[in-house]
């Protein structure tokens, strides 16, 4: 089973995202539930590139889910991130995630796991 460094699981609730999470900051996510055993179980795998709190709150209606995150260096940090995350965990087959994770607006890096950005 893949291990998540990040910090969490809290529960994914405005006041939870506004206490944990660091205001402007770029990195990863991940959105899930706890079983009774206290595992964690990923359901999607998320970036953001300049603001953490915005994108978790857009996620924050499911009142079960829990979240985990973890602050990046940079940019290409979060997306790497991000990248590796999405397949460790199963991409499209095992998460919520439809598709790839997209490469920042302007950007031509490329995946650190498949060739997807060069098809």
């Amino acid at each position: 089973m893949a291990c998540l460094r990040m910090f969490g699981p809290y529960d994914l609730t405005p006041d939870n995202i506004e206490r944990y999470v660091r205001p402007y900051a770029a990195g990863v996510f991940a959105v899930g539930y706890t079983r009774e055993s206290g595992a964690f179980v990923v359901r999607y795998i998320g970036r953001s590139d300049s603001d953490l709190r915005t994108e978790l709150r857009a996620h924050s209606s499911d009142e079960t889910a829990r979240f985990k995150w973890v602050e990046s260096a940079s940019q290409m940090s979060a997306f790497d991130t991000q990248c590796e995350l999405y397949h460790e965990f199963g991409g499209p087959d095992s998460l919520e995630n439809d598709e790839h994770p997209a490469r920042p607006k302007g950007s031509k890096w490329v995946c650190p796991v498949c060739d997807v950005f060069d098809r």
